[in-house]
């Protein structure tokens, strides 16, 4: 299966050329064979996407080893003795060996040349497998992408000069562009800064707290500037839309569905309509999707138009083996959690909190109400939970108020914010505090 790929790979266009570098490397090892330098990177004769020139390196490669002298005359010699395969459709003459030394540039940046050949196939194997992903090989073409992906990393990624290179690259971009995407909700922001690329964002709650529309209220005020995509595995497209437009337009979705709206309350709302067609969005409402149609979807839609965020609402509607809810559950989220770094993008992931909340006196969920708590929280940068204490209490003294309580913030404080409810118009805001109205001194 391995050579396969290979062979696939290699007929494809690749992205990453790195055929100057091995003309570089082995001509330089031929004038000055400094194999230890090269070796030092970690190279390796596979590492080569040219069969003459990976040949040659692994000629000199067995010299070295028998402690023999290497210059273009001594590989010639060895080359000759071979008896080079007359099936393969290429052979090494005098006149290859020639040309490579003769256009060798220079040897003192030998070791930047090897790793450079390295990182290119490193990152041609990272495509092929993207190319070749299909049902059967899903979670091995996944591993397979990661440990690639860590090898890349793990390639003078540790050093601290480096650390403090992308550290200052990040505060410069904090600066001009902010720490994260913005809610819509500055109370909220101010807690969180916001959700940041490569990270996974669970929101929960119970049925009825207003999930999926705080998800569509984030996702309503993005699209106007960035292009989000939402997963709606529960409510349909159109469901969506109407809640969009009814927040929107400040018109009671209750009345917009039984039609009951004056003229110009009508002429309102298809205002909004029509404004919402200009929304960055895409919503997916496709029922029974698997993560790895999740995934796909998502990375088909990138390569068309890079996606800023994307919104799953919720976790466990996608499909999965609910025998092994603890551990698909887990599955689910790492996969995720892995989209999200691939993509460079946030990810909004709605959830259901068990049953367990309803039993309590007390009904403001903890994150051990999580269903498979543990994976969750583990794959998690944020866990946020959304509560509103009249769904409970008729009585409640925060009628009209729901609760963002932020149980887990990976790269910041934790805590919660009051904000606004209106289910008539499927609507959460920012409370707006009267400066005013507060006792003179």
């Amino acid at each position: 299966m391995k050579n396969n790929k290979k062979t696939i790979y290699r007929e494809l266009k690749n992205k990453s050329d790195s055929l100057d570098s091995e003309r570089s490397v082995v001509g330089g090892l031929l004038l000055d064979p400094c194999l230890d330098r090269v070796l030092g990177t970690g190279l390796v004769s596979d590492d080569f996407s040219n069969d003459k020139l990976r040949y040659i390196f692994d000629c000199i490669i067995e010299l070295v080893d028998a402690k023999k002298p290497v210059d273009i005359l001594t590989v010639r010699d060895y080359i000759e003795l071979q008896e080079q395969p007359k099936s393969r459709s290429w052979a090494v003459d005098f006149q290859d060996l020639a040309f490579l030394t003769e256009n060798c540039v220079v040897v003192d940046h030998i070791d930047v040349y090897a790793e450079h050949i390295r990182t290119c196939r490193i990152k041609n194997d990272i495509e092929m497998w993207k190319f070749n992903i299909e049902y059967d090989n899903y979670q091995e073409t996944v591993d397979e992408i990661q440990k690639l992906e860590n090898e890349l990393l793990d390639r003078d990624e540790n050093s601290m000069k480096s650390i403090v290179g992308k550290t200052i690259d990040y505060l410069d971009d904090v600066s001009k562009n902010g720490t994260g995407l913005s809610s819509g909700f500055e109370s909220l922001d101010a807690l969180t800064s916001g959700f940041r690329p490569g990270s996974l964002n669970v929101l929960a709650g119970r049925p009825s707290m207003g999930k999926t529309t705080l998800a569509l209220n984030i996702a309503n005020h993005l699209s106007s500037t960035k292009n989000v995509l939402f997963f709606s595995l529960e409510m349909s497209q159109v469901q969506l839309m109407m809640k969009m437009v009814s927040c929107d337009s400040y018109l009671p979705l209750g009345r917009v569905e039984r039609g009951d709206l004056s003229e110009n309350e009508q002429t309102k709302f298809y205002e909004s309509l029509a404004k919402a067609g200009n929304k960055n969005m895409n919503i997916i409402d496709k029922s029974g999707l698997t993560v790895k149609s999740i995934f796909s979807t998502a990375k088909k839609l990138n390569s068309d138009r890079k996606i800023d965020i994307i919104l799953i609402d919720y976790l466990q509607i996608i499909r999965y083996d609910k025998g092994r809810e603890v551990s698909e559950l887990g599955n689910i989220t790492r996969e995720l959690k892995y989209l999200s770094k691939d993509l460079e993008i946030p990810i909004i992931l709605l959830s259901q909190l068990s049953r367990g909340v309803e039993s309590r006196e007390n009904k403001r969920p903890y994150m051990s109400d999580l269903r498979a708590s543990g994976e969750i929280e583990q794959d998690a940068d944020i866990v946020m939970f959304v509560y509103r204490d009249d769904y409970y209490h008729e009585d409640s003294p925060d009628r009209g108020l729901a609760e963002f309580i932020v149980a887990k913030n990976r790269m910041g404080k934790s805590g919660f914010v009051k904000c606004n409810f209106d289910g008539n118009y499927s609507k959460f805001s920012d409370i707006e505090i009267n400066i005013y109205d507060k006792d003179q001194e």
